[in-house]
């Protein structure tokens, strides 16, 4: 894997801006965040998408230790209670509020506030808001 891994490499295409598509780069930004090494954070994003969590409510569904364990699984052991805590608060907060990443993304009225909104969640910290909009084009973005 290379040393910093953008959306495509996880099969992720950001080039329209599909809902799906910002959801899974946010999930996987919300992964690599964090200081541990990228091909676990790889590996842990793929098995959450294998294991169903495709969209914020997803995670509402699923309980502490039903994530925790496929946070195991995919390697994040080190930081798997911070990480369902953060996922679980993170991902309930986006269904509740704002439906959505890509609403989250699309009602921005700038760049700026859209920093600004993502560094209000809860496990959302500046290094994963870099990773985040480092791969989402402008286009798809506010100006």
């Amino acid at each position: 894997m290379a040393d910093v891994t953008h959306a495509e490499d996880l099969g992720i295409d950001l080039s329209d801006g599909k809902p799906q598509q910002l959801y899974r780069w946010f999930l996987a930004s919300m992964l690599f965040g964090r200081p541990i090494r990228q091909q676990l954070a790889a590996d842990t994003y793929r098995a959450l998408i294998d294991q169903g969590f495709t969209s914020p409510g997803k995670f509402a569904e699923a309980g502490r230790e039903g994530l925790r364990k496929v946070l195991d699984e995919g390697g994040y052991g080190r930081f798997d209670y911070q990480m369902t805590d953060a996922l679980h608060e993170t991902m309930h907060t986006l269904d509740a509020d704002e439906g959505s990443v890509s609403h989250l993304v699309k009602t921005a009225s700038s760049r700026q506030e859209l920093r600004d909104r993502l560094g209000e969640l809860k496990g959302v910290g500046p290094k994963t808001i870099e990773i985040f909009l480092r791969d989402v084009p402008d286009a798809v973005l506010p100006d």
